[in-house]
């Protein structure tokens, strides 16, 4: 078993189900790209399987597109397509997971608008 940390985006809205023993699960995929110099990007894509509580906080708080770091037991897999030949794919169970508000490269976003305070004893600037 390897425990890793994956960054990247989410391929697809997480889909949450009951396993066989009435556990809550949620799967969905992450793409982690891989910039080299003078080499075309690279990416590689991990299935992502969390359970319980991790779940229900994936399935009710994440979408396609956002960006995530994960840590968790990372392991390849083979299976077999529906043509007959071999695939393989690197899952991970989640153990954490949480949303990356920034990655290198990428301009901040401008803070927020904050409401001025109520003034005391007259109206409300709001």
């Amino acid at each position: 078993m390897i425990i890793a940390t994956v960054t990247g985006n989410l391929g697809r809205d997480p889909e949450m189900r009951d396993t066989k023993t009435g556990k809550k699960m949620a799967t969905f995929s992450v793409a982690s790209t891989t910039k080299r110099d003078g080499r075309d990007p690279e990416t590689t894509w991990v299935e992502m399987v969390c359970f319980d509580d991790i779940a229900g906080g994936v399935a009710g708080n994440l979408r396609k597109g956002m960006k995530v770091i994960a840590t968790g037991q990372l392991a390849q897999e083979t299976f077999q397509r529906q043509d007959g030949t071999e695939g393989s794919k690197v899952r991970m169970v989640v153990n954490d997971i949480g949303l990356m508000i920034r990655d290198k490269g990428e301009p901040a976003e401008e803070p927020r608008q904050q409401k001025a305070p109520a003034r005391q004893g007259g109206r409300e600037p709001w």
